[in-house]
């Protein structure tokens, strides 16, 4: 998205400043104040710089370090430039610090100030900015500042750009990080010209439009993601100066909601930029149409993400009057309205369109042969919507353009005349539509200035001269699900030196990794679901230093792990899983870098780095179905923003350390399933808020349940779950498939799909003890299994308030009791197993309960009867005494008088029996109590040597 650069668009406003600027360009005859050198001197000391930005900060002419610019004649320090550009790069070169260093304050003639882009740890804004009083650029944007905006800005009334923005347009859910007031300080900055606050909440603004309006000079405003409403911006009373000097207004990504109010633009005369992009607004009256036609001079307008602006969003199609002479428009983005209908042919006359979006729209039907007329075009994105026919042919006239995104619609038909001559395209996305036949060089001889070719998901099969040199160098190339190379690496793959992302997965390769793939440049190489065989390069990480992702999932790849792979440091996604891979892993290059890695179903073997590595940003673990052994690897114990483990079916032992409850706060999946655990379930578990999913079956676990289940925020619906949310700094969330064993059988979950699975499963261990009836407060649970352990007791009464269970598995227990009435409302309840347990009475039938018509869900239960099983329940009926009930009663009372008297008179006997021997005889008294004495001893030192394994134990802990 190509928007006005609101820095470019003050420098007319700002001459003198421009001016001010070139005179103060480094100089090495200019000598700077002493005492404002070590003003900066504090100010670096009060940043950490692990990047070394500021390494130039020494010497005795200030006026000569990077981001100083001193005025030639009196050696002031007038502008300090540390703005971040990397703030959303890999390669973060952030400062850090707590606060602004008031060193700033020695600076009396600074009028230009940028920090943005730089850490400060969520600090508040300090008030004494506000008495700079010199100031005239202040750029604080995007630095991790919090609370609430000092009033003091208001003070700095020489002010001509202020950017307090905590966004950068990735959409609605951004974290609002400052608390603009009621914005009446906004007022006050008379000489302001640019003016953004996006991101900011104005809790307390009821008439904020009218404030901004009062501003007399602004004529750049933005205002996205600012949770505003319709109340906050009375679009319809802003003040006649405001509408004839506005020229950038930004609403996106608010709560704006109703009609378009087209009048209210329509007045704004000198509009030029108008983002009203990611709102709910629900029609254009007169439709785009009409609304272009009252701006004529409009140069770029965003509608995108509206998703209930519904209606005729275009408006006319056919014999269209256009209502201006001359349309300046150069941007009209749409992408994700709804629009549903064809593109209208009058698009086509829009001659100074630049940028057109039309992505995932809902259009259907050809592409019109008109957009062919639009000489200017640079970007032409029609992709994810449901186009067919061909591409027209009138497409080879755009000279100008540079990227072209025609990808997921059903098109059949190109020919070489649709971008064969288009010398500037930059970037073509083809991909996923119904192109069939022959692709020949002939498509591409002219596309020299191409280095994005994005054309997977296709039928078409290249017929290429295996001695073919491409006129272009690409840096992307996706292929993948395109059968197009005949299941082998083209040949042409060896001229393209610049190639950074290769993707070829599910291509149907059949041959190992060419010598000749070096990729001195990769960062990504995804070859993924092929039938790629023999072993991994040995000097791979001499071939691909920079490489930053690397999936070769789903292969035939053998042998071991080359020692080389260690020199992988920039590693951050790691696939290896399905394949033959065997040996050790070493930790070698276990990174801090590292954020997915998978090396599942593979033949590991040995224990996984117990301690080498660092894992400190790992988001993902995945290593099922190997042969690794030994404790719980304690690399994982820094391991804070770890989200998925997964170490079902290898040999893992011992203990599950407290520290996993302790450490791994932001864990929603956690799978030792099928390994040799042994121990309690520690009750730290517990403490993980955000678990979403625990299996600890088949494992040697013993002891009680933790009582302490409540504690599973997510599983209680306490929080909602975030399985999407990433932490770790960097971090590109990346979905990945997952398998869980639910309603008695293994069942993959797509992505998306697992965010809607709780499950918790304690099957197959040694478990004893009761069912807590904490776990009944855990209403998020879908699935529960507590089968094939020694659980005793009843089930909890409560059962039934888990309302979102679907299976419930509590078989193979020593469970005793009836089966709870309240289980009858769980109504989607779809697998139910109470088998082989002690449990008693009948089988409840009211409700859902009545749709278990399998004898298997209850059989083994002795005392169990009802429906379905075969044993019916008898009815006890009450009935009257025999004649001369009374008298029987009365015998059976002297019975019962004549059994105790004979057990009393029996004990007193044997009693004195026994003592009396032992008065009489000393010598036999003299061996009973030592006797006696000996046995206590015993006791007692049985007794002391396991409280000190107990002891033991617990300190091993």
């Amino acid at each position: 998205m190509k928007k006005l650069s609101e820095k470019n668009s003050v420098l007319l406003a700002l001459l003198s400043m421009a001016l001010l600027q070139v005179c103060c360009s480094r100089i090495s005859a200019t000598t700077c104040i002493e005492k404002e050198r070590e003003a900066l001197l504090r100010l670096k000391k009060s940043f950490e710089d692990p990047s070394s930005r500021l390494s130039s900060w020494n010497g005795t002419n200030c006026c000569n370090w990077n981001g100083v610019s001193c005025n030639q004649t009196s050696g002031h320090v007038i502008k300090i430039d540390l703005r971040n550009n990397q703030v959303y790069s890999l390669d973060n070169t952030a400062l850090f610090s707590n606060s602004i260093d008031t060193s700033l304050l020695d600076f009396k003639y600074l009028n230009y100030l940028d920090l943005s882009g730089n850490n400060f740890n969520n600090t508040q804004i300090p008030k004494f900015l506000g008495s700079m009083l010199e100031l005239r650029y202040l750029d604080l944007s995007l630095a991790s500042f919090y609370g609430k905006v000092p009033t003091h800005l208001g003070n700095l009334t020489k002010l001509v750009f202020l950017d307090l923005s905590t966004t950068y347009g990735f959409g609605n859910g951004t974290l609002k990080l400052l608390n603009g007031g009621d914005g009446e300080w906004i007022s006050r900055l008379s000489s302001l010209q640019v003016l953004n606050l996006s991101g900011m909440s104005f809790p307390s603004a009821s008439n904020l439009m009218q404030v901004l309006s009062s501003v007399p000079s602004l004529s750049s405003l933005r205002l996205s993601h600012c949770s505003l409403q319709n109340n906050h911006l009375s679009l319809g009373s802003l003040n006649s100066s405001f509408l004839t000097r506005i020229q950038l207004l930004d609403l996106s990504y608010n709560n704006l909601t109703g009609p378009i109010p087209s009048e209210t633009f329509h007045n704004i005369t000198t509009l030029r930029f108008l983002d009203l992009s990611g709102n709910k607004f629900t029609s254009i009256k007169g439709g785009l149409l009409s609304f272009i036609g009252n701006n004529c001079g409009l140069k770029e307008l965003y509608l995108s993400s509206n998703l209930d602006l519904g209606g005729d969003v275009f408006g006319g199609y056919e014999n269209e009057s256009m209502d201006c002479n001359r349309y300046d428009l150069q941007v009209l983005e749409l992408g994700s309205v709804p629009v549903k209908n064809r593109i209208p042919n009058w698009l086509g006359k829009l001659k100074n369109l630049r940028d057109l979006y039309l992505g995932y729209c809902y259009i259907y039907g050809p592409i019109p042969a008109s957009l062919g007329n639009l000489s200017n075009l640079e970007t032409l994105s029609l992709g994810g919507n449901d186009l067919s026919g061909a591409i027209p042919n009138t497409f080879g006239r755009l000279l100008n353009l540079r990227g072209l995104s025609l990808g997921y619609n059903r098109l059949e038909e190109m020919g070489v005349e649709s971008f064969s001559q288009l010398r500037n395209l930059e970037s073509l996305d083809i991909s996923s539509n119904r192109f069939k036949g022959i692709i020949t060089e002939a498509y591409f001889a002219n596309l020299s200035q191409l280095n994005s070719l994005t054309m997977g998901g296709n039928d078409f099969l290249f017929d290429i001269n295996p001695n073919w040199v491409p006129p272009f160098q690409l840096t992307f190339l996706s292929a993948s699900s395109c059968q197009c190379f005949g299941g082998k690496f083209p040949q042409w793959l060896q001229t393209q030196t610049k190639l950074r992302n290769l993707q070829l997965g599910n291509t149907s390769i059949s041959s190992p990794l060419p010598t000749w793939l070096r990729g001195q440049n990769l960062t990504h190489l995804i070859l993924y679901r092929n039938q790629i065989v023999g072993p991994l390069p040995m000097n791979m990480g001499d071939q691909m230093p920079n490489l930053r992702e690397l999936y070769l999932n789903d292969n035939h790849i053998n042998n071991s792990l080359p020692p080389s792979i260690c020199k992988l440091k920039s590693l951050r996604v790691l696939d290896l899983s399905n394949n033959r891979l065997s040996g050790i892993v070493h930790g070698c290059f276990l990174t801090s870098n590292m954020l997915s890695l998978d090396l599942s179903y593979n033949k590991f073997s040995g224990t996984f780095p117990y301690s080498q590595g660092n894992l400190s940003n790992v988001v993902q673990l995945y290593l099922r179905n190997n042969n690794f052994e030994g404790s719980m690897p304690i690399v994982l114990k820094g391991s804070k923003f770890l989200l998925y483990l997964d170490m079902e079916g290898n040999n893992f032992s011992g203990n599950i350390p407290t520290w996993v409850g302790y450490r791994l706060t932001d864990l929603r999946f956690l799978n030792l399933r099928g390994n040799m655990f042994n121990g309690i379930i520690p009750s730290s578990l517990c403490l993980l808020p955000y678990l979403q999913i625990l299996d600890l079956a088949h494992n040697q676990l013993g002891g009680n349940i933790p009582s302490n289940l409540n504690n599973f925020s997510v599983m209680a619906g306490k929080i909602e779950s975030s399985f999407i949310s990433c932490n770790a700094p960097g971090c590109t969330f990346i979905g990945k498939n997952v398998q869980q064993y639910l309603k008695s059988r293994k069942m993959d979950y797509s992505f998306s799909q697992i965010e809607l699975v709780v499950n918790l499963d304690l099957s197959n261990n040694s478990l004893f003890g009761f069912i807590p009836n904490e776990i009944t407060t855990l209403k998020k649970l879908v699935g529960l299994n507590l089968s094939h352990n020694n659980l005793v007791g009843t089930i909890p009464v409560q059962m039934g308030a888990i309302e979102s269970l679907q299976s419930l598995d509590l078989s193979f227990n020593q469970l005793f009791g009836p089966i709870p009435t309240s289980m009858s409302k769980l109504s989607s309840l779809g697998v139910l197993e109470l088998s082989h347990n002690n449990l008693s009475g009948d089988i409840p039938r009211e409700g859902h309960l009545s749709t278990f018509n399998e004898a298997s869900s209850f059989e083994s239960n002795t005392f169990l009867c009802g429906d379905p099983l075969p044993v019916k329940c008898v009815v006890e009926k009450s009935f009257e005494p025999p004649y001369g009930g009374e008298n029987l009663d009365q015998e059976d009372k002297w019975d019962k008088w004549l059994f105790y008297i004979m057990i009393i008179l029996g004990y007193v006997t044997g009693f004195w029996t026994v003592v009396g021997v032992l008065l009489l005889k000393r010598s036999w008294r003299d061996a009973y109590f030592t006797y006696v004495e000996k046995a206590t001893f015993r006791v007692r030192i049985s007794m002391s040597q396991g409280i000190e394994k107990l002891k033991g134990i617990y300190i091993s802990k």
